[in-house]
């Protein structure tokens, strides 16, 4: 029976840790300033800042999609992180993105964007060595719209700032 108690003891806490680790998450990422695609014009980057995890106005919707890890992406000993947001531009379509925080000694700022396609479906984000695995479904030929069928685990790696982002370097 003690050890019963025990074991459940740890096991809610581990969720409440977890849980409690997500919420920080959701409160620093989903209150960030990011670099996203001007809606008619997708050579034009725009800056927005997401409130309680989202950003909308007329032909432009963004949200934090509530997955990240940490890592050096960099290589500088600073804690940065990765990100998944998406894009939708008043149409039928959610465009994916991996963004790429990197701590400026101060704090997280975006610096570099990665496209993950249309309506993917994103299983996990993790990191290995500087580098981020997304593990998710993308489409292949054949597949409707809302059922990517295709599972992918690709690599993403940090390779400096965006040009978006060379204009905020501090």
């Amino acid at each position: 029976m003690r050890l019963t108690s025990i074991i459940l003891f740890l096991f809610s806490s581990f969720l409440l840790c977890g849980c409690s680790h997500d919420k920080e998450a959701a409160r620093a990422f989903g209150n960030m300033t990011y670099f996203v695609n001007e809606p008619f014009d997708s050579k034009k980057v725009k800056e927005i800042s997401l409130v309680n995890e989202e950003y909308e106005e007329r032909f432009l919707n963004v949200y934090y999609d509530n997955k990240y890890v940490y890592g050096d992406f960099n290589y500088d000993g600073l804690k940065d992180a990765a990100v998944v947001i998406f894009e939708n531009h008043g149409g039928n379509s959610d465009y994916y993105e991996l963004v790429f925080l990197i701590n400026d000694g101060k704090k997280l700022v975006h610096r570099a964007t990665r496209g993950l396609g249309v309506w993917t479906i994103v299983n996990s984000v993790r990191e290995k060595n500087g580098k981020v695995i997304v593990d998710m479904y993308v489409h292949q030929e054949g597949d409707c719209n809302a059922g990517p069928s295709k599972r992918v685990r690709n690599v993403y790696e940090y390779n400096g700032p965006d040009d978006f982002a060379a204009d905020t370097e501090t």
